[in-house]
């Protein structure tokens, strides 16, 4: 199940939406085991590929071929299992969790924490699995990966009284960003560029408050693969 709790509060029920568990087992005991795993078959792998006669970093790979003993072998697996670990905790982190009553919602993402009232919300629907949040303006007050079932996720929001939709109500609007177009402002132009510099050194943190940036000056942004696509504000 995607949803963790239901804990009962002055303000009423709280709806607790994060990573299901099926999927927390996965990610913490599957990806350090796949660690462990390729730890122990990686000096093998090496030794096997170190015979072929186009090798790209042939040192780095015979010297791995050649951490035989015992000791190093264990050495490489506990490597193998900490970068698993890590990969998992990252994975968590990245993870929107939702925290929803009926008088307002808390999104945790990316170690940061913000919470909106139910009467600034105009909308949420999922994007893909990013789930989306509008603000009053039509401007988004949160979007994140979220790993929920859609149909849990909807029956959540809807309970506490949300405005679920089936799909973005502005979808319509959005037009590709081309640098230099004449129908943003130059401010947007360098926002929208500074923001496609911090996507491609994946700063997610960066990106998400240039696009609150852009959004002060009544512009949305969202990507589509690796485009950068944008619409104005259409609210009060």
């Amino acid at each position: 199940m995607a949803v963790d709790k239901l804990n009962k509060t002055a303000g009423g029920q709280v709806t607790e939406l994060g990573v299901p568990r099926r999927d927390l087992v996965l990610l913490l005991a599957g990806l350090p085991l796949l660690g462990l795993l390729l730890g122990l078959a990686l000096p093998r792998l090496a030794r096997w590929a170190s015979g072929s006669p186009v090798l790209p970093w042939r040192d780095g790979v015979e010297f791995v071929g050649r951490l035989d003993a015992p000791w190093q072998t264990a050495l490489v697996m506990a490597a193998g299992l900490v970068a698993g670990l890590l990969l998992a905790f990252v994975a968590l982190a990245q993870t929107m969790t939702v925290k929803l009553g009926d008088e307002r919602v808390t999104v945790e993402q990316d170690d940061d924490t913000r919470t909106f009232e139910r009467a600034d919300v105009s909308a949420v629907f999922l994007d893909g699995r990013q789930l989306v949040l509008l603000g009053a303006d039509s401007g988004e007050l949160a979007r994140g990966r979220h790993e929920a079932r859609p149909a849990e996720l909807a029956r959540a929001f809807r309970a506490h009284g949300y405005p679920w939709r089936e799909a973005d109500p502005h979808a319509a609007l959005f037009r590709r960003w081309i640098p230099g177009t004449p129908d943003l402002p130059a401010e947007v132009h360098a926002l929208l560029a500074a923001r496609k510099a911090a996507l491609r050194r994946e700063s997610a943190r960066d990106a998400r408050e240039l696009v609150e940036t852009v959004r002060g000056l009544g512009y949305v942004v969202r990507d589509e693969k690796s485009e950068q696509y944008w619409r104005p504000l259409t609210g009060a």
